[in-house]
């Protein structure tokens, strides 16, 4: 029987020894090989404490005993032979930094990872194999939406989509290989450059996607790939807003890349006409994965630990809305459902109202695709709410009230941040620019001091010179120090915006808790 195209896999991995000694206790009951339960203690109003369980459905579920060998033998290894037959096959580490994801990727000394077992197979399948293949290995990261090769000096990529729609990475090193030993040296040498930062939830949390790839090639026709994506750790929002901008930055990026992530393995397993790969730069450069003959398995790893039970609910969340059409799952996302996919936060119980179903009635649609200067005036339109918005959410006496402020405050910060990412590449530019200009600047002062110092040079040349020359370097200066305070000015009011946004995400969150508990005390 065909496998389908996406699998959803969980792991759980055991307790570790610091859990145990503060405590903290499994509160992830594995009840099938597809099924699992998640005990989350709660307390009511009267301070009654009681245990809420969350159950989950998945393609394959696995326990702390389950061996990296047994889950690639189940999960990877029936697809390696595809890889040979012009497929993509594409596998996903997601959870929380500590939950299990390095361990399953890459293993330890004497436990092998999904790295090297697949690399042992895709090795003994060349050997074996008649045509001469070539397997080539390129490793990457995408940080803040920019690519950075990790087997070149960490150098910045840029992707672009050629004629064919195909999308490449311009420069990416790609490596040849003829044993297992090299390719694990070379990942080891790359994993080495990778971003990592300090958040709320971890001290040394992975900061970007690192995304392997294992090019099969016969001369230069590409005959299959395997790719191995580690996901960058997801931390909650509430995790990073005590750290620096940048980490909040991080943060936002990392989200929005996994929200775009989701919407694309949905695509491909509802066999949708239309994939919104272009929805992040992580899904841009993975467009193979989603497209042709493709085959892509996610792995969840999750901690069994009581401190950890937000975290692993957000994570199982997050596997769960993946794939949640296989439960027959087909009505409607709605704007509240939208905002729960977003923050990772429950869904409530979908109850199509009236008002609802009432359909909105169609009307004409004028210049639906601006051009020329339509386009500019909607850029001008677009940048005039945005800023707005900003006024508004910004006032000390404006406050969220509900799911559908914090939704719209959400969507802001997203703009700002995507304002915030161009305006820091544009004083970069700016700067280098400036540096250069500089330069040649000084080389026109060294000729101009040597005409000086001649025997019957000009003095009010000089002068004049020497004034033109002072009002470039002034001018450089002001239109540089311009972007600099306008670049400062937004990463400020990002950070207000960010400890407003969680201080009302927490209001409003604690407001229905209370009204879920005072009915269900009621009730009792």
């Amino acid at each position: 029987m065909d496998r389908p195209k996406i699998q959803v896999i969980v792991r759980k991995r055991p307790l570790t020894a610091s859990e145990i000694k503060k405590k903290e206790t499994d509160i992830v009951d594995i009840t099938s090989r597809e099924s699992l339960i998640v005990r989350e203690d709660k307390q009511k109003v009267d301070l009654t404490k009681f245990t809420e369980g969350h159950n989950f459905l998945y393609d394959q579920v696995y326990d702390e005993t389950a061996t990296n060998q047994e889950i690639y033998q189940f999960c990877i290894q029936p697809l390696i032979s595809a890889a040979f037959e012009g497929s993509h096959i594409t596998c996903f580490a997601y959870g929380q930094t500590g939950s299990g994801k390095t361990y399953t990727m890459l293993g330890e000394s004497r436990v092998p990872g999904l790295y090297l077992l697949a690399s042992q197979d895709v090795f003994e399948r060349v050997s074996a194999n008649s045509h001469k293949l070539k397997i080539l290995i390129s490793f990457y990261e995408i940080y803040c939406a920019k690519i950075h090769d990790l087997l070149n000096e960490r150098q910045q990529l840029v992707a672009r989509e050629d004629a064919n729609q195909k999308v490449n990475i311009v420069g990416l090193m790609e490596t040849e290989v003829s044993t297992v030993e090299d390719l694990m040296r070379i990942i080891g040498f790359g994993l080495s450059n990778r971003v990592v930062g300090v958040t709320g939830a971890n001290d040394e949390s992975s900061r970007s996607h690192a995304v392997l790839n294992i090019s099969l090639k016969l001369g230069r026709k590409l005959v299959g790939k395997v790719s191995f994506i580690d996901l960058a750790g997801s931390e909650r929002g509430a995790d990073t807003v005590d750290n620096s901008k940048q980490t909040r930055i991080d943060g936002a990026e990392i989200n929005k890349s996994l929200l775009a992530l989701k919407e694309c393995i949905r695509a491909l397993d509802q066999d949708k006409k239309h994939t919104p790969f272009r929805g992040s730069i992580l899904t841009q450069v993975l467009k193979d994965s989603f497209t042709g003959k493709s085959k892509t398995v996610m792995i969840a790893n999750i901690s069994p630990s009581s401190g950890d039970v937000e975290h692993t609910l957000n994570t199982l969340r997050y596997a769960d809305r993946v794939k949640e059409l296989k439960k027959g799952n087909k009505s409607p996302r709605g704007v509240q459902d939208i905002l729960a996919d977003s923050l990772l936060l429950p869904r409530k119980p979908s109850t199509v109202t009236k008002v609802q179903e009432k359909k909105k009635p169609q009307t004409a649609k004028v210049n639906s695709q601006p051009t020329g200067a339509n386009r500019l005036l909607a850029t001008r339109s677009r940048s005039s709410t945005t800023e707005d918005s900003l006024g508004k959410y910004l006032n000390p006496n404006w406050r969220a009230m509900n799911e559908q402020d914090l939704q719209e405050m959400s969507e802001t910060h997203e703009k700002l941040i995507a304002k915030i990412l161009n305006e820091e590449e544009e004083l970069i530019t700016s700067h280098k620019q400036h540096i250069d200009t500089i330069v040649d600047i000084v080389k026109e002062e060294m000729i101009l001091l040597n005409n000086v110092d001649k025997p019957g040079s000009d003095v009010e040349d000089y002068v004049g010179s020497l004034n033109r020359i002072l009002e470039r370097k002034i001018e450089g200066i002001r239109e540089l120090q311009a972007k600099l305070n306008t670049f400062s000015s937004d990463i400020n009011t990002e950070g207000l915006l960010s400890r407003r946004f969680y201080q009302f995400q927490n209001e409003v969150l604690d407001l229905q808790g209370t009204e879920e508990n005072d009915g269900a005390f009621n009730d009792y």
